[in-house]
Parts: C-alpha cells; sequence; structure tokens
C-alpha cells in the first residue's frame, strides 16, 4: 500500500464527508480528514487512478519519505 495525500476541490469542502466515503468505497484507508480540503490514507496502486477520476478530486500525491542523517556525520 502506498501513503497518499488527496487535495479535494473547495467546491466540495461542504460535503467533504462524503466525498471521503465514496473514496473509501473505492479502496482507500483514510489516516487523517482535515477540514480544509486534504485527505491523508493509505491505497493499493491499482486504487490510485480510480481516486483520481473522481471530479472532486485535484490531486493525489505519494507521501515521500526524507530522511537526515545525524547532525554529527560526516558532510557527503
Amino acid at each position: 500500500m502506498k501513503s497518499i495525500v488527496i487535495t479535494i476541490s473547495e467546491t466540495y469542502l461542504s460535503n467533504l464527508r462524503t466525498v471521503a466515503d465514496e473514496l473509501c468505497e473505492e479502496g482507500l484507508t483514510i489516516t487523517n480528514l482535515f477540514e480544509f480540503g486534504v485527505i491523508t490514507g493509505h491505497a493499493d496502486e491499482e486504487v490510485l487512478g480510480k481516486l483520481r477520476d473522481h471530479k472532486e478530486v485535484i490531486s493525489v500525491t505519494e507521501e515521500k519519505q526524507a530522511t537526515i542523517p545525524p547532525p554529527d556525520s560526516p558532510v557527503q
């Protein structure tokens, strides 16, 4: 499963819970639902296209993992 961030169009913010429920039916597992139109969660690769096809969805972005070396490590 991939960790993703979904941005919902401002037009649909009043129906955010309904939109979230529809995305769950497609296979999204929601971890956070923010009232300003951002949903974070997990979904299989084959589900991502279905999520992007919803008219309410502006973008579906895969979360990236960043690592920072400890402060005492040598400069690269």
